[in-house]
């Protein structure tokens, strides 16, 4: 069996990044949860599953010698290149965790917990997508998907 090939760099990053997600998830679920709701319960599972993924890839994956960094699917904080392929036109969204207060309006952000954010999550480059939004549906395809550095990972946006 092949294992897929991951960069030390990116090894790192996605053991940061688990790490890192759980912190925030611990400290938003105190300070918006107060009691065991449905809502509650769905928030906690959400990054139950969200973190057993990220750790299984982990565990199924060699390190090795690659010049590529590139992040192999959508996680939280990575900004993801899309093209509609209804309307022909290119769209760019950074996934983000929900009730964090965002400032710059410089990119279209999309919570984790969103159906857009949801949707994306998981997805990989030169993947089809098929988004189903209030307004109806959308149909993307992955163009690229960003990690921006460690350092930039608290610039803030506007959440759609």
């Amino acid at each position: 069996m092949c294992k897929n090939l991951l960069s030390k760099k990116m090894y790192d990053f996605l053991t940061w990044h688990t790490n890192e997600i759980a912190k925030e998830q611990e400290f938003i679920f105190r300070e918006r949860y107060s009691e065991e709701t449905h809502e509650s319960m769905n928030f906690e599972a959400f990054f139950k599953e969200y973190l057993t993924n990220i750790n299984n890839y982990l565990s199924s994956v060699s390190i090795g010698i690659t010049s590529s960094h590139d992040c192999p699917f959508v996680i939280i904080g990575s900004i993801v290149d899309v093209h509609d392929s209804d309307d022909m036109e290119d769209y760019q969204y950074r996934i983000v965790l929900p009730y964090k207060k965002q400032q710059d309006t410089s990119i279209v952000c999309a919570s984790c917990l969103s159906p857009l954010g949801k949707s994306l999550l998981f997805k990989s480059a030169n993947e089809n997508v098929n988004i189903q939004i209030p307004a109806g549906e959308l149909h993307y395809m992955i163009k690229k998907i960003s990690i921006p550095e460690v350092s930039a990972t608290a610039v803030n946006c506007q959440v759609f």
